[in-house]
């Protein structure tokens, strides 16, 4: 082949690749046309969707709006009305008010008077108080003072009893002691065994249902109980003493004095607890109306 043919050769090659070039170029630019045009088209179709919705959302705001604003209207018309209606109360309010403040300025005037009145009655209620409650602690102090007096009294009353008994009782001791040295001297002390178990003689066992209470406390540590020498006492004999209410409680022991009648006796009281007297708790001393009674059969059963 000459170099003509090989020139026109290659000319031609080059020639069709410029046209296969150009055919799919072209194919290509139809193809994204087309394809730009279907979304154009569906983007169109869904834009006017759009439109109609919104403008239906629009029509229906529209028709709720107009609803809203003759409502408002209709509220407006009454509340005007309610408006004048409240004008014309609240004017007659305002008169209405006014005399009411007339009258509670005249009210203010009469209780201002009423209170300056009330206070002075208050000032002179306070000073006769005071002056009754002086009066009621001086009744009171007094009252105290002579209850006071009046233990100390009986007191003193019966502590002279009980130095009179045992007075008494050491008159009939020396009575005794008199006739028993007499009687030594008489028979020349052949006696004094005699003589002496006269003096220092064991008291005689007493009855297991004696029984009887206590009268009053004397002095110090001696009561005065409401049995004696017709019940078997005798000076020496010993009881229980206990308090039956409040569950019962055992107090001590009673120790017959001299000092014994046919139908009472002064005992010395001996605590359960052995300590003083003193020393002693207001509710383990003895009480008006404990009881006494033998020392075998207490009522807690001591033997």
């Amino acid at each position: 082949m000459s170099w003509l043919g090989k020139i026109m050769t290659f000319l031609v090659l080059i020639g069709a690749l410029v046209w296969a070039y150009f055919t799919v170029a072209t194919y290509v630019t139809r193809t994204n046309w087309k394809t730009r045009a279907d979304n154009y088209q569906a983007a169109l179709k869904e834009s006017e969707a759009n439109r109609l919705a919104e403008q239906r959302r629009w029509q229906l705001e529209q028709a709720e709006m107009s609803r809203l604003l003759e409502a408002e209207k209709a509220r407006t018309t009454e509340l005007n009305a309610n408006y004048a209606k409240l004008a014309a109360d609240s004017k007659a309010g305002d008169d209405k008010y006014k005399e009411q403040l007339n009258l509670a300025s005249a009210a203010t005037l009469r209780a201002d008077l009423q209170f300056a009145t009330e206070k002075a009655t208050f000032s002179e209620l306070k000073d006769t108080r005071d002056r009754n409650a002086k009066l009621e602690d001086d009744r009171v102090a007094l009252v105290l003072a002579k209850e006071t007096a009046e233990r100390e009294r009986l007191r003193a009353e019966n502590e002279k009893n009980l130095q009179k008994a045992i007075a008494e009782d050491n008159g009939r001791r020396i009575e005794t002691l008199t006739a028993l040295v007499t009687e030594l001297r008489q028979t020349g002390g052949s006696g004094t065994a005699t003589v002496l178990r006269t003096i220092e003689k064991t008291p005689t066992p007493l009855p297991d249902n004696i029984r009887g209470t206590v009268l009053r406390d004397i002095a110090g540590d001696f009561v005065h109980i409401s049995i004696g020498i017709d019940a078997g006492l005798e000076p020496g004999a010993k009881l229980d003493i206990y308090r039956e209410t409040g569950g019962g409680q055992y107090l001590g022991t009673l120790v017959i004095t001299k000092s014994v009648y046919p139908k009472e006796a002064v005992a010395e009281f001996r605590p359960a607890r052995g300590v003083p007297v003193s020393q002693l708790r207001p509710d383990e001393l003895p009480r008006k109306g404990d009881t006494v009674g033998h020392i075998s059969t207490g009522p807690l059963g001591r033997r």
